[in-house]
């Protein structure tokens, strides 16, 4: 009796060890942004757990597009993803932050070409010289990212001269880290977008050669700001919430493009704003990151070596470029 007993205990802890074992860890965590719900599930309907107030950083789980888990007391519950700020990796080094996709090469144009993507009546013109960030390339055509549409856009290769990104722990001097892509109207009879354009090229040059050293922090504003028309700013189509005119209109999607790459190489996120929770037309909700004369977009160079900054716009197509830098 007592060997079958003993065999009885054995089988009962072996059930158990492995939920220990395989306990999931929170690799993230972010700032709630107002007092939520926490719910059971995910969904509105679901059975309230509790609350959790503006201000508490909280671990996550994993971030959806409309629910995220987070750690809750002695368990975890779901918040609403829109009011969950600032969410990143509590090792900067562990890879992408959650949602983000992951690039591999930059394509630099060589004849002026076009895409159409789908339900789209007509095509999407590319000049020659415009760089485009690159997610996948697959039978000799390379997959791309446009605006906030479900499917990836694609090129032939034979259109790209294709340059890899480096690994940032393989990096040598001057090698590219990263690089990202946004797309932005080139209208002449919409109003404002005269300005707009003129703001993002004036934005993109101020960025362009900028220097981070380890341990060194980036500021947003400190380069491009203040936004007013002494600082060379015309005025232009803004969004706070709603879309009116301001100076410096434009800028903000500098700045969304350059987030997205600190989103994928490690750094550690100090100050960044939405521009609102449906986010903008240029890139998926929860991925821009909006600058004013009182919100600013600032990260921390946690690499062993110092990185530069550059922008490249041309037509409508603007790419944001991250090398490591020669010491």
């Amino acid at each position: 009796m007592k060997k079958r007993m003993t065999g009885l205990l054995a089988a009962a802890l072996f059930a158990v060890l492995p939920v220990f074992a395989l306990a999931e860890e929170a690799l993230y965590y972010g700032i709630i942004g107002k007092r939520l719900d926490v719910h059971r599930d995910a969904g509105s309907e679901s059975v309230v757990l509790g609350t959790v107030d503006e201000g508490t950083v909280v671990d996550v789980y994993k971030k959806g597009r409309t629910w995220t888990r987070i750690a809750f007391e002695d368990g975890e519950g779901y918040v609403l993803t829109k009011f969950v700020e600032r969410v990143q990796r509590k090792n900067p080094f562990d890879g992408p932050m959650p949602g983000t996709s992951r690039h591999v090469a930059v394509g630099y144009v060589l004849k002026d070409t076009q895409f159409q993507p789908e339900g789209y009546r007509y095509p999407i013109k590319v000049s020659q010289g415009s760089w485009l960030s690159i997610q996948k390339i697959v039978d000799d055509r390379a997959y791309f990212p446009y605006r906030r549409e479900p499917d990836h856009v694609s090129l032939g290769t034979d259109k790209l001269k294709v340059y890899d990104f480096v690994p940032w722990e393989e990096a040598k001097p001057g090698d590219l880290l990263y690089a990202f892509t946004t797309f932005y109207s080139t209208s002449t009879t919409k109003e404002g977008n005269k300005g707009r354009m003129y703001n993002i090229d004036l934005a993109a040059k101020r960025l362009t050669n900028i220097r981070v050293l380890p341990g060194d922090s980036f500021s947003f504003n400190a380069v491009c700001g203040p936004y007013t028309k002494e600082n060379g700013y015309r005025e232009a189509p803004i969004l706070s919430g709603e879309s009116r005119m301001g100076y410096g209109g434009g800028v903000c999607q500098v700045c969304s493009t350059l987030y997205n790459i600190v989103l994928r190489v490690p750094t550690v996120i100090e100050d960044m704003n939405w521009h609102s929770q449906g986010g903008v037309r240029y890139l998926p909700a929860g991925f821009d990151a909006t600058v004013s004369d009182s919100k600013d977009m600032v990260f921390k160079n946690i690499l062993p070596y110092p990185i530069r900054i550059e922008f490249e716009n041309k037509e409508g197509t603007m790419t944001a470029f991250m090398f490591r830098d020669y010491e």
